[in-house]
C-alpha cells in the first residue's frame, strides 16, 4: 500500500517524462538575415559633398544589425564589417554561405539631373522573392514615411533578358533568397537633406531598418521590451507572373485657368493627370512655354485631380504648362494656356515710373535739341551779321537775277538771227 501511494505521487512526473520522449520539444530555429552595406573600398556609392555612400551605408548597418541583435529569434550577419569592396555575387554567395533568409542591402540614392527626392525600395520581379520582398517593404516604405520621407514607392525593374535588373535582387532570385535594395534617401536634393547629415540620423534609419524586419518576423525583444509577434502586416499575393515595370508615361495630363489674382500674379490652376498602370509621383510648372520649369513638387496621395497656385513674373504674358510623373518618373506635358500680360506690386509701380520717365527723358531731349539748335543758328547770325532767314531770302534774289540773265541772252540772240 505504501509503494502504491509512492506510485500515484510520482504519476505526473512520470507522465511528464513519457510525454517529452514521446513528443519532444525543439526550439525554433532562428531567423537569419544578412545585411549588406552597399560599394565599400574603391566603390565609393555616390559622393555629394562632404558625404560618401560607402561610408554611409557602413553605418548604417552597423546600427541596424545592432538593434535587431536585441530581439530573440534572430541570428545577423552582414557581408562586410570592413571598408573593403565586395562583388554583388560575392555577396550573395557569403548570404547563402549562412543560410540566410533575407539580404537586406542598403543604399543612399542620388539622380542624374538632382531633382529627385524621397524613399524607395526595390523587389524581385518574380514568384515568392516578389511577396516577400514586397510584404516586408510595405512595413519599411510605411514606416520611412512616418519618419517624414517621400515615398517614391515599391517597385522591380527588368534588364533586356527578362531578368531582374539589379546585380544582387537577381543573384539573390537565382539562389532562391529574398533580396531588397533600400534607398533611403537622395543625398543632392534638399527635400532630403535634412534626414541624413549627421551620424545619429544615420543611425536612426539603421533602428528603423531593424524594426522593420522585426515587425516583418513577429519578432520580441525582453530587452526593449517590444513584442511584434502579433504585428498586422499586410501580405502581398503571389504573382502568376513576373511584376514588370511601367515603361510608359501618364495617360492624361490637362490643366484649366481658374482663378488670376492681378494684384498679386497668383495664378490657380486645375490638373488632371492619371496612369492606368502606375501611379502619380510628382508634377512641375512652366510659366515660358516649357522654357524652363519649377522643382518637382509632390503629388497630393490617391488624387487624380487637385489644384495648386504659382506665382507668375510681373510684366509678362504667361504661357503655363504642366508636367505630370508617374512613379517611374515617366512624365506627361499638359495643354498649354496663354494668359495676358499681369503687372503688379511695387515691380510694377517701378515699372510704370521707369516707362513715364523714359517718355519724359524723350520729350525733354527733343525740345532741348530743337532749343540748341536755334541757339546755334542765332550765334551764327550774330557772328556774320547776317541772320539765317536773310541768307535764304539772298540766296533766292541771287538764284532769280541768275535765271533773268540766261533768258535775255537768249532772247537777243534769237532776235539777231531773225535780222539777218
Amino acid at each position: 500500500m505504501h509503494i502504491m501511494k509512492k506510485f500515484i505521487c510520482c504519476f505526473p512526473a512520470v507522465l511528464l517524462i513519457f510525454s517529452f520522449l514521446s513528443n519532444p520539444v525543439y526550439a525554433a530555429e532562428p531567423v537569419i538575415v544578412v545585411i549588406d552595406p552597399g560599394h565599400g573600398g574603391e566603390n565609393l556609392g555616390a559622393e555629394y559633398g562632404e558625404y560618401t555612400e560607402k561610408d554611409m551605408t557602413m553605418i548604417t548597418a552597423a546600427a541596424m544589425k545592432e538593434e535587431l541583435e536585441k530581439y530573440e529569434g534572430i541570428k545577423v550577419y552582414m557581408t562586410r564589417e570592413t571598408d573593403k569592396d565586395m562583388t554583388l555575387k560575392e555577396r550573395v554567395d557569403f548570404a547563402k554561405s549562412v543560410h540566410a533568409d533575407f539580404l537586406f542591402c542598403l543604399h543612399y540614392n542620388m539622380s542624374v539631373n538632382h531633382n529627385l527626392f524621397g524613399a524607395e525600395v526595390w523587389v524581385s520581379a518574380f514568384d515568392k522573392k516578389y511577396q516577400k520582398g514586397s510584404t516586408f517593404a510595405l512595413i519599411e516604405m510605411s514606416m520611412l514615411k512616418e519618419l517624414g520621407l517621400y515615398s517614391r514607392g515599391i517597385k522591380t525593374k527588368l534588364n533586356d533578358r527578362g531578368k531582374d535588373y539589379y546585380g544582387i535582387i537577381r543573384h539573390a532570385a537565382e539562389a532562391d533568397m529574398a533580396a531588397v535594395i533600400i534607398e533611403h534617401c537622395h543625398l543632392d536634393q534638399d527635400n532630403d537633406k535634412e534626414f541624413y547629415t549627421s551620424k545619429e540620423k544615420l543611425k536612426q534609419f539603421g533602428i528603423l531598418d531593424a524594426t522593420a524586419v522585426a515587425k516583418y518576423y513577429g519578432l520580441k525583444s525582453s530587452l526593449l521590451e517590444t513584442d511584434y509577434s502579433g504585428y498586422p502586416k499586410i501580405e502581398m499575393p503571389l504573382p502568376d507572373a513576373p511584376v514588370k515595370p511601367d515603361k510608359t508615361p501618364p495617360d492624361v495630363c490637362t490643366i484649366e485657368i481658374t482663378d488670376v489674382e492681378e494684384e498679386t500674379g497668383t495664378v490657380s490652376v486645375k490638373l488632371s493627370a492619371k496612369d492606368y498602370d502606375s501611379y502619380m509621383l510628382y508634377y512641375d510648372y512652366s510659366c515660358d512655354g516649357g522654357k524652363s520649369f519649377s522643382d518637382l513638387q509632390k503629388w497630393p496621395a490617391d488624387l487624380d485631380s487637385f489644384t495648386f497656385s504659382l506665382t507668375v513674373p510681373s510684366g509678362t504674358s504667361p504661357k503655363i504648362i504642366v508636367n505630370a510623373y508617374n512613379g517611374f518618373d515617366g512624365f506627361t506635358a499638359s495643354n498649354s494656356v496663354l494668359l495676358p500680360c499681369i503687372s503688379y506690386g511695387q515691380e510694377a509701380v517701378k515699372e510704370d515710373s521707369l516707362m513715364e520717365a523714359n517718355r519724359l527723358t524723350e520729350e525733354d531731349s527733343l525740345v532741348e535739341k530743337d532749343s540748341l539748335m536755334e541757339e546755334k543758328e542765332r550765334e551764327n547770325g550774330e557772328n556774320t551779321g547776317v541772320s539765317t532767314k536773310v541768307k535764304k531770302e539772298i540766296l533766292l534774289l541771287l538764284l532769280f537775277m541768275w535765271l533773268t540773265r540766261i533768258l535775255t541772252a537768249r532772247f537777243s540772240k534769237k532776235k539777231r538771227r531773225r535780222r539777218k
